[in-house]
């Protein structure tokens, strides 16, 4: 059985990551600083391949 101490500290991590989460979605300046930094991380980033017309 699990212990009451890890039921509370899951119940906490699940709390504050709603609450991260809400905050994150109703704070624009918050969430443009978050894709931008995804943005310089390469998480999105998009790389065009030209197509090799060299074996035509």
């Amino acid at each position: 059985m699990f212990s009451q101490s890890l039921t509370a500290q899951l119940l906490r991590m699940g709390v504050l990551l709603a609450i991260t989460l809400v905050a994150v979605h109703h704070c624009q300046p918050l969430l443009d600083a978050l894709a931008q930094q995804a943005m310089s991380g390469g998480c999105h980033q998009q790389n065009t391949i030209e197509p090799n017309y060299s074996g035509l």
